[in-house]
């Protein structure tokens, strides 16, 4: 049998103490502490080996359910830059919108310096009327690639709705419209080396991202408008510029207009836009 051991007395004290004790309820906050909460509030994330197919169809139907359009077998992928997989991710962040102003939701996209971050994407639209659809064909993009931009979401600062801002600065590879499906390259639209971004005061490729809408300055608004008889219609729209504030400038330059047939291809050469402001839009959506 083995021996018992006694501890010296002064380590009781320290024993006990460690032993677990009731637990304590939460207590609420109070506002003013709550008020008291700042900082950036956020995440970063990336994509990695990104892909996505399927026949999922996305369709908007008019009130009446007799017309429709629909989007769907979208196809998407994107390659990865094996050097650094992870140090240029996505960013959401809570930043917030000023004295008096909601908080925004802003998403960053990644800087991409390297432009080895490349997508590639298809999908198909048709048109229905009444049972009688028309097939659209395919939208085929090839080396899409992003340069920073993103977008915000928040709340107007004037009635309801979703408030929201955009920038982007992107270079498209080929934007190509099959009528007859992404299996049939042959009778074709492309749009080849496409560029977006902030213009430049020579005219030159963009180096920066455009500035569509700005929740702070410019804000975009997506909601619900009703008329004076009572229709309500969706509506998507860019306010004027605060006083003070100006438009983004744009450009959009494409290398290439083509044709594609198989009586023989048409090539119309470049065209482009040196300048582009969206000073106001208003798009609302017949019921």
């Amino acid at each position: 049998m083995r021996a018992l051991t006694l501890l010296p007395p002064t380590l009781l004290p320290i024993l006990l103490g460690l032993l677990p004790g009731p637990a304590r309820a939460l207590e609420p906050l109070p506002d003013s502490a709550l008020s008291k909460i700042g900082g950036r509030d956020g995440m970063s994330f990336n994509l990695s080996n990104f892909a996505v197919s399927g026949n999922a169809v996305l369709r908007y139907t008019t009130p009446d359910n007799r017309s429709s359009i629909g989007i769907g077998n979208l196809a998407a992928s994107r390659s990865d830059n094996l050097d650094a997989p992870f140090a240029d991710p996505y960013r959401l962040d809570v930043i917030s919108g000023g004295p008096g102003r909601a908080d925004i939701v802003n998403i960053a996209m990644p800087q991409n310096l390297a432009g080895r971050e490349v997508w590639q994407m298809a999908l198909d639209f048709d048109v229905d009327d009444g049972g009688f659809v028309v097939k659209g064909g395919s939208v085929i993009l090839k080396d899409l690639v992003y340069y920073g931009g993103g977008f915000q979401w928040s709340t107007p600062a004037t009635g309801d709705g979703l408030a929201f801002g955009m920038s982007t600065r992107m270079e498209i590879g080929s934007l190509a419209l099959q009528p007859n499906g992404r299996d049939a390259p042959g009778e074709a639209m492309v749009l080849s080396n496409v560029r977006i971004g902030a213009a430049t005061e020579d005219g030159s490729a963009p180096v920066a991202p455009w500035r569509l809408a700005e929740v702070g300055s410019q804000a975009g608004i997506f909601n619900v408008r009703t008329d004076d008889a009572g229709n309500a219609r969706l509506h998507i729209g860019i306010n004027w510029p605060d006083a003070g504030a100006a438009a983004g400038a744009g450009t959009l330059q494409i290398g290439n207009i083509g044709f594609r047939s198989d009586a023989g291809n048409v090539d119309l050469g470049s065209s482009r836009i040196g300048s582009i402001q969206l000073q106001y839009l208003d798009i609302k959506f017949r019921p």
